[in-house]
């Protein structure tokens, strides 16, 4: 037998023993209105008992379990019912019990199926049921009952051939719910689940998915709490999406797998292998955040990929060894981490040379620890169009000039330099064609591209790249003072690479590390690069290719289809790369954004032309990249927001915006974005 009591049920009865012990030196039902006792144990109001109070309907319904029990074939269940306002509710008319037992080949929820050739189901393993004194089909399952034993306290017992008093496994929950009543369906709940028995945990979905119960997806209404009020996404989806397949048949075709044709293995590394640009489902720690348990290539999880046929073995357990490891090391992620994580490189500031030309000297680093050694950078670069060479892997290494004005990029100067190499291998970079009247009292900054190639790589493979990005310091070119380049960059250094964990290039040399700082050298304030006709800026670009226009794109039958990213609610997923918890709009720099995507003018053929003379105020332009509906707009112009906005020939970016975003919307305000959008895990 299995027993679970239910934490909040046991500090209710502590409560009580400690009430009913404080009675016991003295009268019950003291300290009543003006000194008169009540009615013994009530709250002390003369002459009144008090009971709790009882409804029959709910908008919210909150169960409480008590305790469970197995029999042979049977499951039991023995749970209190609230309401949103606590109120005890009478008339509950429906129940599901489901069970997917834990077996030699991880879980299983096994259907009941009809007869076959005259042969009746023959696999029992778990099962699911329940009651619904609402249908013309009352009871769903034979033979099961809810009985009301007192206000708001029910007794639910489901007979299931495939559970006895052994069985042990995931116990799941869910009543309420049936229109005639008015009670609503409570959240399903994981009732028990066997500890250390599941390869991944909640954390590490929820890492990308955020919380599955807000989204557009499949199944969201599904996602489980546990007794604690946690969320038990895992054991959730497992009840039905167990270890083993439907399709998985006997010898007389009954299945002898779960209630699902997908596992949740199957999910995981089928299905998800589409899942977003720049993912890799080798990267197995991304889910895996420990050594999964089974290591049998013939087994649950490992068939997904290595297809044995029939019906999957036993599961065998990893005893330390790591799979994760060999996977990795098979897709080249390895090697790329050691590079990501062991090469920085830097510049020296801008300075004109003897010809008037700006200059840098990029060099490579390789770092362990605190260590910082040189790397002869010439000796290991190849501009390579082929395939991979180990002994010149770095085939790019390159720098564009920026001038930057209140921390902010607000132009990338030319494209061309002149290139020569130091003794110790480090290059140097002359800029020509460098025009600083067009940015009067900006400063000077330089960023860096050094890209590796792996051991996959082609000449059309740029995933197959890893890029270390870098930024020089600020130069004043008037009176040559140095400064630290500072831009605000509201993502954590891993946001990116949580989901997008290949750790390969995503475009033209930039890549997700550190939270896509390196993407900002041709993104940023002074660029709009029309990402997929989203929007200006880094921010901005990053909002409308998750969930604003750039999301979407037509199919083969001009269908419009979002991508993976746009299918996880956005107000709930803001917390998936702004991790500090804050969004301060008062720190946004009151400064423009280029704006071209969003002034769009048709010539006299009939030709689209995109104007790069046009500037957006910077909030304004983040949240026009979702909220793209005219109502929205026009609220945010009426504010003083703008998207399309003139820019003056010369000195556009010292401009002040004036939206009054922050007044009304910024953290602790009445319409505070927090409200709204979640940056909280």
């Amino acid at each position: 037998m299995e027993f679970f009591k239910s934490k909040k049920i046991a500090y209710l009865i502590a409560a009580m023993l400690a009430g009913s012990l404080v009675g016991c030196g003295g009268d019950d039902g003291a300290n009543g209105v003006d000194g008169v006792d009540g009615v013994d144990g009530q709250p002390g109001i003369p002459g009144e008992s008090w009971t709790p109070a009882v409804v029959t309907n709910s908008i919210a319904t909150n169960v409480n379990v008590i305790n469970y029990t197995f029999g042979e074939g049977t499951i039991s269940y023995e749970f209190e019912v609230t309401n949103e306002n606590g109120e005890l509710v009478n008339g509950l008319m429906k129940a599901e019990g489901k069970v997917a037992a834990l077996t030699d080949k991880g879980f299983i929820n096994n259907r009941t199926e009809s007869p076959i050739n005259g042969v009746e189901d023959n696999v029992h393993i778990g099962g699911y049921g329940g009651v619904n004194m609402e249908s013309s089909r009352s009871p769903d399952t034979e033979g099961a009952t809810l009985t009301q034993i007192e206000d708001g306290h029910y007794e639910f017992v489901l007979p299931l051939k495939g559970v006895d008093v052994g069985t042990e496994g995931i116990v799941w929950l869910r009543v309420g719910g049936n229109s005639a009543t008015g009670i609503a369906s409570s959240t399903p709940l994981v009732v028990n689940k066997p500890e250390g028995s599941m390869s991944t945990t909640t954390e590490a979905c929820y890492s990308c998915h955020i919380d599955y119960s807000t989204s557009p997806n499949r199944h969201a209404s599904y996602v489980a709490q546990g007794m604690d009020g946690e969320v038990t996404f895992v054991e959730g989806c497992l009840t039905c999406h167990g270890s083993v397949s439907r399709e998985a048949v006997n010898a007389e075709g009954f299945s002898v797998g779960g209630y699902a044709g997908n596992t949740l293995s199957k999910i995981g590394h089928i299905n998800h292998q589409e899942f977003e640009t720049g993912f890799s489902v080798m990267n197995c720690s991304s889910c895996h955040a420990e050594p999964t348990i089974n290591i049998n290539v013939a087994g649950p999880g490992c068939t997904d990929c290595h297809d044995t046929g029939g019906i999957p073995g036993d599961i065998l357990p990893g005893n330390g060894s790591d799979l994760r490891k060999l996977h990795e090391a098979k897709a080249g992620i390895d090697k790329d981490k050691v590079i990501n994580d062991s090469y920085k490189v830097a510049g020296t500031p801008l300075a004109l040379n003897d010809a008037g030309l700006w200059c840098t000297t990029m060099s490579l680093y390789k770092v362990e620890g605190e260590t910082k050694t040189l790397v002869d950078l010439h000796s290991l670069f190849e501009e390579q169009k082929v395939a991979h060479n180990p002994d010149k892997p770095i085939n790019y290494a390159g720098s564009y000039p920026h001038a930057v004005y209140n921390d902010s990029i607000v132009a990338r100067l030319t494209r061309s330099y002149e290139t020569s190499y130091e003794a110790d291998g480090s290059k140097t970079m002359c800029y020509t064609g460098v025009d600083l009247t067009t940015v009067p009292d900006a400063g000077l900054m330089a960023s860096l591209r050094v890209s590796f190639t792996s051991e996959d790589y082609t000449d059309d493979s740029e995933s197959d790249v890893l890029t270390i990005h870098g930024y020089t310091d600020v130069v004043d070119p008037v009176t040559g003072d140095v400064s630290s380049y500072d831009r605000r960059h509201a993502v954590g250094p891993d946001s990116c690479t949580t989901c997008h964990n290949s750790l390969g290039n995503f475009h033209k040399n930039g890549n997700f590390a550190e939270g896509g700082l390196g993407c900002v050298a041709c993104h940023n304030n002074g660029q709009d690069r029309k990402a997929a006709g989203s929007a200006p800026g880094f921010g901005p670009m990053v909002h409308s290719m998750h969930w604003g226009v750039g999301s979407k794109s037509l199919d083969a039958d001009d269908k419009e289809v979002s991508n993976a990213a746009s299918v996880i609610a956005p107000q709930t997923s803001c917390v998936a790369c702004h991790d500090s918890g804050v969004v301060d709009l008062n720190a946004v720099p009151n400064q423009f954004i280029r704006a071209r995507a969003f002034h769009v003018t048709v010539d006299e053929d009939g030709n689209s032309q995109y104007d790069d003379t046009m500037m957006a105020s910077p909030i304004t332009a983040n949240c026009y990249a979702c909220h793209t509906d005219e109502s929205a707009l026009n609220h945010m112009v009426s504010n003083g927001g703008t998207i399309k906005q003139l820019v003056p020939a010369t000195e556009w970016y010292k401009l002040n915006a004036s939206e009054s975003c922050a007044t009304c919307h910024a953290e602790g305000r009445s319409s505070g974005i927090e409200k709204y959008h979640n940056f909280k895990r």
